[in-house]
């Protein structure tokens, strides 16, 4: 029997087989990881009971988030946990979640330092990509807050923040500290049925960014409107996971997007193939095209039952 997975302060990454990493076991971590030859992507994942949402699927929703990477772009995945849990039973809860938000920036802050360290002492690896979904936004903003790109050097390849649950009033302030380094992407999009519930804790007039906004904008990023595409604004909640290839409703050009920019490649924002419109210089609405057969959109075949932990018994930290 599988021992539970539970969060844990001490071991804040994980890896897809539900082994947990001590942030100072990064080395032996990373040449696990890179030894596969796939692309890696680091993962920050949103709200819910994790890490064991993400790994071996969640109650209210399907989860799997990191599977749903792993397969469905043949790359690799380093999840990194904070403490997402909601008061149960109440799902729509951002109170908790949102008070262990900045412990988490920190813990995030500290394991970007040691990614930029070891970065620095392989200098042959190509560059990971970072994936930051939904309230993992708000862990992303502490992080930015605290420091993580203090040196003026890109850590990443791209850094994608799936409908991201952050304040979108004054978002720019520190999206921008970001995107002056990274190759910043943001998905928007208004008819996204988890983000229009998360309304509790928000200052007077903000509301998720993920959902669009008027705000100003943070000038070196780019924003991806999804609106209208599909799936996403669905009654299953696991569609709000954008990133996920069963979510996409067989819009080619957003697997497309997807494709490249998780898996570390140039991404292709042009009105004279996959852009609809552009609006304020850069927000890219993606052209809408149903191409369900379409390579890029197999939805690759999930884990049927809980993933099996093959270290089960052994201490936590023992992932190393």
């Amino acid at each position: 029997m599988s021992k539970k997975l539970e969060y844990n302060a001490a071991t804040p990454l994980y890896t897809s087989d539900a082994l947990a990493w001590r942030i100072d076991q990064l080395d032996g971590v990373m040449s696990g990881l890179l030894a596969a030859g796939k692309p890696l992507v680091v993962f920050v994942h949103g709200r819910g009971d994790e890490p064991a949402k993400s790994l071996r699927g969640g109650t209210f929703t399907k989860g799997l988030a990191v599977h749903k990477i792993e397969l469905g772009y043949r790359a690799s995945v380093l999840m990194f946990n904070w403490d997402s849990a909601f008061r149960k039973p109440f799902v729509l809860d951002r109170t908790r979640p949102l008070a262990h938000a900045g412990a988490g920036g920190k813990r995030l802050a500290a394991f970007l330092a040691a990614l930029r360290a070891w970065r620095k002492a392989h200098p042959g690896h190509p560059a990971p990509v970072l994936l930051v979904h939904s309230m993992g936004s708000i862990v992303l903003q502490h992080a930015v807050e605290e420091g993580g790109w203090l040196n003026g050097e890109a850590i990443f390849r791209h850094v994608v923040l799936s409908e991201p649950d952050a304040d979108d009033v004054g978002h720019a302030d520190w999206l921008e500290r970001l995107a002056e380094q990274e190759s910043v992407f943001v998905t928007f999009n208004a008819d996204d049925k988890v983000l229009r519930k998360s309304t509790d804790d928000r200052p007077h007039g903000a509301h998720a960014l993920g959902l669009g906004t008027d705000q100003p904008l943070a000038p070196g990023a780019r924003y991806i409107d999804l609106t209208g595409m599909g799936a996403v604004g669905s009654d299953k909640d696991d569609d709000h996971e954008v990133f996920g290839k069963g979510a996409m409703n067989g819009q080619r050009f957003v697997c497309e997007f997807f494709e490249q920019a998780l898996r570390g490649e140039d991404v292709v924002l042009d009105p004279a193939s996959n852009v609809e419109s552009v609006s304020r210089g850069q927000v890219y609405r993606l052209r809408v095209e149903y191409a369900p057969d379409a390579p890029c959109l197999k939805i690759p075949k999930l884990p049927q039952e809980k993933v099996p932990d093959a270290f089960a018994g052994l201490p936590p930290s023992s992932g190393g």
